[in-house]
């Protein structure tokens, strides 16, 4: 590693993209004359904080110290960038400017990588979708190469509602500071900025959905597209390829180091699961296919890879939660942009945390081929309401038994705790006690275990259910239970019964008809210990994590008419509601 003062900085340096635009990088270089590798990160949040709040992973100077030439440029229309500022819309060819600009400037080699985390992630996916002749790996972190499926919606229906809410008053925060409106109409929409800041849970509560506050706040700074817009185009597939959010394997070329948490509030561990199969599968070359790496960490979106995922640390075992990505990705680009033998080839692709047992595991393929699927049936006497009804989960297949009824009402729907304030909310481990003590949850719980028993991989529940509603909700959570009765949620997931079967072709159900619905839960890493409990959570919201069904069949988002709906969930030998854990032999 070079010394801090053999770094060079140069800052604001204009690169003219295809259209004329023009964008501006910060450069940090080793001070040599020598040409060396560089790597490129796209900002969308003004590149001037990287330095500013020196974060762990994304700190430019720590790469220039290990002889790379680092390319920090603020994307369109953010920081102090031309253009419009149009979420993912420019991005792929940017991208791709950006990178062969940098290949030819008298300090690179012509090799370049490119990293960065989120926003900075998805900017790789794109670029590397245009194939630059001098990108050679990519390694996005928490990001995926489908805005829509994962970033946006939960299975590419139900709306990340808080996380969008949240971010989108972030980046019209950032905009206001950039703007230069007469000082009336900016104090007027300050007062507005801070007043949806502080009462987050109240905005995301407005109805319609379409003329949320954020949506106003953004219209009048020119940020685009708008939380309506993502709304009321859910089902239309032809808006989200204009809108370039997704990024075909088949068009990726180069080797790809994704990594992710488990506790990642925009259901991307299972985006970074699936592109790593996807990319194995159907890369865009021999080299892409042949190389990829996955590591997956018990951390939250943006979080700084710590052991606190909230309730829970989990670098009590010698090995930690913790890990230095950085020189992780240094060793990545050591290997694909020096050509540097360290042998990080020759190691296992895939490299996972384990909670419960808190170690680092090194796999081969995911899901792991030794995986045992195991259903656990709900069962009750017809009184699973709340974690005092009688709902047992157990791998006894169902019998005869009673169904189990609660109603949803939209208007006081199950609450979705998360960490942080403001702007910066963090979906982390909390107890469920204040859950778990509605009648609008069903509780179903197991035997306390009498064997560690390991779940790793994706899961997924099968409900058999009828609504007294055209459309509804659905949702599951899988929730490791402690002794001491503390009940920590690891994984959820949700259903929009009207996208069922289809996304872009949905279709309302009938009242009272039982139907089987397929949640998929994000993927986790955990092992219910001796003595602990497995339990599953049911019912048909989460709020404000992802947006409120109001049961009445209509366009989402478009009006403020609210029902209450009746749910029956049925567990018998003909409709066996249960869920599929991941079981690894030990």
């Amino acid at each position: 590693m070079l010394p801090q003062e053999s770094i060079r900085n140069e800052i604001n340096i204009p690169v003219k993209m295809r259209d004329g635009t023009v964008l501006y990088a910060d450069i940090y270089r080793p001070d040599t004359k020598n040409k060396c590798p560089a790597i490129v990160t796209r900002f969308a949040y003004d590149k001037s904080i990287l330095i500013a709040e020196n974060p762990g992973y994304m700190n430019p100077q720590r790469f220039a110290r290990a002889g790379y030439v680092v390319v920090v440029q603020d994307v369109r229309g953010r920081g102090g960038a031309e253009g419009e500022s149009f979420l993912w819309s420019h991005e792929a060819e940017d991208g791709y400017d950006t990178i062969e600009w940098t290949a030819i400037q008298p300090w690179c080699d012509g090799n370049v990588g490119m990293y960065g985390l989120s926003y900075s992630g998805y900017t790789q996916w794109l670029t590397a979708a245009t194939q630059p002749p001098h990108l050679k790996v990519i390694c996005p972190v928490q990001s995926s190469p489908s805005a829509r499926d994962y970033m946006t919606f939960n299975s590419g229906s139900v709306f990340g509602l808080q996380g969008h809410v949240s971010w989108h008053l972030g980046m019209c925060m950032q905009s206001f500071i950039r703007s230069k409106l007469p000082p009336t109409q900016a104090k007027a929409l300050l007062e507005s900025l801070y007043y949806a800041i502080d009462n987050i849970r109240d905005e995301c509560s407005f109805l319609p959905l379409k003329d949320i506050l954020v949506d106003r706040l953004a219209g009048q700074l020119g940020f685009k597209p708008s939380v309506a817009d993502f709304i009321t185009n859910m089902e239309d597939d032809d808006y989200w390829v204009q809108l370039n959010s997704i990024a075909p394997f088949e068009k990726i070329t180069v080797p790809v180091f994704q990594s992710c948490g488990w506790y990642d509030q925009y259901n991307l561990a299972a985006a970074v699961s699936d592109s790593f199969n996807g990319m194995r599968e159907g890369g865009g070359s021999d080299l892409a296919r042949k190389n990829q790496k996955l590591l997956l960490g018990p951390w939250i979106h943006g979080s700084a890879l710590l052991s606190n995922v909230g309730a829970l640390d989990l670098g009590i075992a010698s090995a930690g939660a913790s890990i230095d990505l950085t020189g992780m990705h240094i060793r990545w680009f050591d290997y694909w942009l020096k050509g540097i033998a360290n042998g990080i080839m020759d190691e296992p692709p895939i490299r996972i945390f384990v909670m419960g047992d808190n170690v680092w595991r090194n796999e081969k393929e995911w899901p792991l081929a030794r995986t045992k699927y195991t259903k656990y049936y709900f069962h009750s006497d017809g009184k699973a309401n709340s974690r005092f009804g009688n709902g047992v989960l157990s791998p006894k297949i169902s019998a005869n038994e009673e169904t189990d009824v609660y109603l949803y009402d939209p208007r006081n729907p199950v609450p979705y705790k998360w960490g942080g304030s403001g702007i910066s909310p963090t979906f982390v481990v909390q107890d469920q006690e204040e859950v778990e003590k509605r009648a609008d949850v069903l509780v179903y719980t197991s035997e306390p275990l009498k064997n560690d028993l390991e779940v790793t991989g994706p899961i997924e529940a099968k409900l058999w259910a009828s609504s007294s509603a055209v459309d509804t909700d659905f949702t599951t959570k899988l929730v490791d239970v402690y002794p001491n009765g503390k009940a920590y949620n690891l994984v959820e997931g949700i259903v929009r019964a009207r996208h069922r079967q289809s996304v872009a072709k949905p279709k309302l159900i009938e009242p009272g008809k039982i139907y089987e619905y397929s949640i998929k839960l994000k993927p986790t890493s955990n092992v219910f210990k001796t003595g602990h409990r497995i339990r599953v959570q049911i019912s048909s919201s989460n709020f404000p994590k992802w947006d409120r069904n109001l049961n009445t069949g209509h366009p989402i988002g478009q009006d403020a008419e609210i029902m209450v709906a009746m749910q029956t969930i049925y567990h018998d030998k003909q409709y066996p509601s249960h869920i599929v854990l991941p079981v690894i032999p030990r």
